[in-house]
């Protein structure tokens, strides 16, 4: 079966990877540049930077598998189980990409074609197949007997929209009620080695600061580097300012917990940083439009459960084409 999964992220690479394992053939299209989502890299002055998702953890069977692929792949590292001085904190293994926390997407996305930079216009549904069109760019097209959904519910909800898509009134009543917060994201070069002790990484140092960490302690930066995630409230509060009001508090913060001058910076938004509420279900199915929808918006906040709804949401579609 020829399938289209729209969306790069953790949801949208282990749905592709599963169903192309199976022997389907499976094109994942992407509005960015490549995959990841929110488990995000990027270069920046030489460095190497996690600026998305820091880490993921593995508490199923089906995660533990996904685990195995990307360590014989040499794409993952175990990070730590637990910071001294924060019992607060739970124990753990958390895991990180080798090279960032890109590596296990990448690995994944060797089982099926990507077609990145590809914005969908409209997804239209006739006699069983979709035409899933591009807006603008290259004026691609694709056809699918099958639709796969991982992008955020607000841009499916306006995907839905454009393309007259219209689905039974409990689904879409439980889409409009996903949300999501937002981050306001802080990522930079330091003057030197910070004073962060290992693993490199600090949670909830201020009120306005959730996160801050150096990736080279962390392991993936020639350089030092920080990433700065602005707490849910902070961001809420100056997500429509310009960087120049509130970016110069969290970076004299930051240099103070660092202590370590920033030399260069930049910022980034992440609109749907965490699912605050979920669809309630891990992902929706539907035999007979041939659309499966998933996410983190239907599997909650963690990597590890955006990455098992894309796992069931594959299964749901493997069991009703008999694969």
């Amino acid at each position: 079966m020829k399938i289209v999964v729209v969306g790069g992220g953790i949801s949208g690479c282990v749905c592709a990877w599963r169903l192309s394992k199976a022997g389907h053939r499976v094109t994942l299209l992407e509005k960015g540049r490549g995959v990841g989502g929110r488990m995000a890299t990027r270069r920046m002055e030489g460095a190497r930077i996690d600026h998305g998702a820091q880490f993921f953890t593995v508490r199923d069977q089906r995660m533990r598998k996904l685990l195995e692929l990307w360590t014989s792949e040499n794409a993952v590292l175990p990070w730590y189980d637990m910071i001294r001085g924060r019992e607060d904190l739970p124990r753990g293994w958390r895991h990180r990409g080798r090279e960032g926390m890109t590596s296990p997407a990448k690995v994944l996305a060797k089982e099926f074609t990507v077609k990145a930079n590809f914005f969908v216009e409209r997804a239209e549904s006739e006699c069983n197949q979709w035409r899933i069109s591009e807006r603008e760019g290259e004026g691609r097209s694709l056809e699918a007997e099958h639709l796969v959904l991982t992008i955020p519910s607000v841009q499916m909800l306006d995907l839905f929209n454009r393309s007259g898509i219209d689905l039974e009134p409990t689904c879409m009543q439980r889409l409009r009620a996903i949300r999501h917060s937002k981050c306001l994201a802080l990522l930079g070069l330091l003057e030197g080695a910070s004073k962060l002790p290992e693993p490199g990484t600090f949670t909830h140092p201020t009120e306005e600061i959730d996160w801050i960490s150096e990736n080279q302690l962390k392991g993936i930066s020639e350089k030092p580097a920080f990433t700065l995630h602005a707490s849910s409230g902070y961001s809420e509060k100056f997500w429509d300012y310009p960087d120049q009001e509130w970016a110069p508090p969290l970076l004299s913060k930051a240099e103070e917990i660092l202590g370590v001058s920033i030399t260069s910076w930049v910022s980034h938004r992440w609109g749907y940083a965490k699912p605050l509420v979920t669809f309630g279900a891990t992902h929706w199915h539907s035999q007979e439009r041939n659309l499966t929808l998933a996410g983190d918006g239907f599997g909650g906040e963690r990597i590890e459960n955006a990455a098992l709804s894309g796992w069931e949401a594959a299964d749901s579609i493997l069991g009703s084409s008999g694969s």
